[in-house]
C-alpha cells in the first residue's frame, strides 16, 4: 500500500479518535460539574448559612484546642509509668545517656508528640460527634478557603513592620470576622504598596 493510500486511511481514523477523546473529556467535565453542584446543594441543605458554618467551625476549633491537654498528659503519664516500672541498672547507659536522664527525655518526648497530635485528635472527635455534617463541612471548607485564597493580601508585601494578617483565615469565626479580615487584608495591601491607610480605599 502506498504512503498516500495509508494516509487516506489513517487520517479519518485519527480525526475520529480525536473527536471521541474530546467527547469523553466533555462528558467527564460535565459529570464533575454536576457532582460539584450536587455536593453544593447537599451542603446548603445541611448547613444553610455561613453563620451556621462558622458556628460549626468554631466548635471544631474548640475541640482541637481542648484536645491538647489529654493528648499531652496521657502519653506523658504512660511513658512515666513505663519508665517507673523498668529495672534500671545505674551502671548502664541508654543510648549513651544516664538512665534517669533518658527516662526524663523519653517522657517529655512522649508528651510533646501527643501535644502535636492534639488538633488531629480533636478533629477526629468532632467528626465522630457530627458525622452527618462532615461532608457538608468539607464542601464549605473548600469554598471558604477559595474565598480566603482569592482575597488575602499578597505575601510578597509581608515585612516585619507590615506582617500579613491571618494569612490562612484561621481566626475567622463569624461573618463579621470575615468582613474585618477583608478590611485588614486591604489595609495590609495599602500599607505595602502605598504606605498609607485603607480608610479611603473604597472611595478610590
Amino acid at each position: 500500500m502506498s504512503t498516500r493510500a495509508m494516509q487516506s486511511v489513517w487520517t479519518p481514523m485519527r480525526r475520529a479518535a480525536q473527536v471521541n477523546t474530546r467527547a469523553i473529556v466533555q462528558r467527564q467535565q460535565k459529570y464533575a460539574t454536576e457532582q460539584d453542584a450536587k455536593k453544593q446543594q447537599e451542603a446548603d441543605n445541611m448547613i444553610p448559612t455561613w453563620n451556621d458554618y462558622f458556628a460549626l467551625r468554631k466548635k471544631r476549633r474548640t475541640f482541637e484546642i481542648a484536645s491538647y491537654v489529654p493528648s499531652t498528659v496521657v502519653p506523658a503519664f504512660a511513658a512515666m509509668a513505663y519508665f517507673a516500672e523498668m529495672e534500671i541498672d545505674p551502671f548502664t547507659t541508654i543510648m549513651g545517656m544516664d538512665p534517669v536522664m533518658a527516662a526524663a527525655i523519653g517522657t517529655v518526648g512522649a508528651g510533646f508528640g501527643g501535644f502535636l497530635c492534639g488538633p488531629v485528635v480533636g478533629d477526629l472527635v468532632f467528626k465522630a460527634l457530627n458525622s452527618k455534617k462532615v461532608a457538608a463541612m468539607d464542601v464549605r471548607d473548600k469554598i471558604f478557603y477559595e474565598h480566603v485564597k482569592k482575597n488575602r493580601a499578597d505575601a510578597r508585601l509581608n515585612s516585619i513592620r507590615n506582617p500579613v494578617p491571618d494569612y490562612y483565615g484561621e481566626k475567622i469565626l463569624s461573618v463579621s470576622d470575615y468582613r474585618a479580615w477583608l478590611r485588614k487584608q486591604r489595609e495590609h495591601y495599602r500599607k505595602g504598596v502605598f504606605g498609607g491607610s485603607a480608610d479611603n480605599i473604597d472611595n478610590e
